[in-house]
């Protein structure tokens, strides 16, 4: 069986994985108790972008790493710092500063990447019947060094719409959004990124599958079981494992993140 067809059932059995995780946790009276739908806290996934904003007054720092390979080439974040906080009600930012790492054949580069900020809007908050819809945009700064392969050397906007679900113990969130160089070669494309968690045990293991991809030419898709764990409210971590659905895509990759809220 070839390596594409390999990568294609690796990422089915993740799928039907998290589906059968689904069905065999219980739901009970008391769990459903416990859930608070008034609070505004959700599971967050890894590579996905969170869809909802944070709190006025609320800090979340990630610190994490991301690394993909195909054949003898590689690049990611080693590591990546990201804050998200509230600005006013409804509204929130995120800031990424990656630490870019770019890997062909014997030469290796590592220094800053491309940093971006995100602006975030709620415009509907979640319910038991509606789901939360967030209106953001993402703009990305040329601070890699683009002749080394550590940035895109171009500035880029993507607007974007989310969404925020949750299905019984099913927590589904994602967007899609228009990606745009708007300097340099001005490429753009149709962004997506979805994720969905389910608790596996209590309230603190969680099973995480993510797609993420674009429909650019070429185009990239990706599939990314993993897990996360919370400590405690305030500490979880996690990781995912991007598996490349084309040729285009990096084979394999490992994601980790730690997340500390305040």
């Amino acid at each position: 069986m070839s390596d594409f067809k390999n990568r294609w059932l690796l990422s089915g059995c993740s799928i039907f994985g998290c589906l059968i995780a689904v069905v065999a946790v219980p739901v009970n009276v008391a769990f459903a108790a416990e859930t608070n739908h008034t609070e505004l806290h959700f599971i967050n996934p890894i590579i996905t972008e969170e869809v909802l904003p944070d709190e006025p007054g609320e800090l979340t720092l990630r610190l994490g790493t991301e690394y993909r390979q195909r054949g003898s080439e590689a690049n990611g974040s080693l590591p990546y710092v990201e804050a998200c906080f509230g600005l006013i009600e409804r509204i929130g930012a995120t800031v990424n500063v990656p630490f870019a790492y770019q890997k062909e054949a014997a030469d290796q580069q590592h220094g800053l990447g491309d940093i971006s900020a995100r602006l975030k809007f709620l415009a509907v908050r979640p319910s038991s019947d509606t789901p939360a819809v967030v209106f953001g945009v993402q703009t990305m700064f040329p601070t890699g060094d683009h002749s080394l392969g550590l940035g895109e050397g171009a500035y880029g906007l993507t607007p974007y719409v989310a969404l925020l679900k949750e299905f019984g113990p099913l927590l589904v969130q994602g967007d899609v959004g228009w990606s745009k160089h708007v300097t340099g070669e001005r490429k753009a494309a149709w962004i997506y990124n979805w994720a969905a968690a389910v608790p596996v045990y209590r309230r603190n293991l969680y099973l995480l599958t993510e797609i993420n991809g674009d429909c650019g030419r070429p185009n990239h898709a990706a599939v990314a079981p993993g897990f996360k764990y919370l400590f405690s409210d305030r500490f979880s971590a996690g990781a995912v494992v991007p598996i490349g659905l084309n040729r285009h895509t990096e084979a394999w990759g490992v994601v980790t993140q730690f997340q500390f809220e305040f």
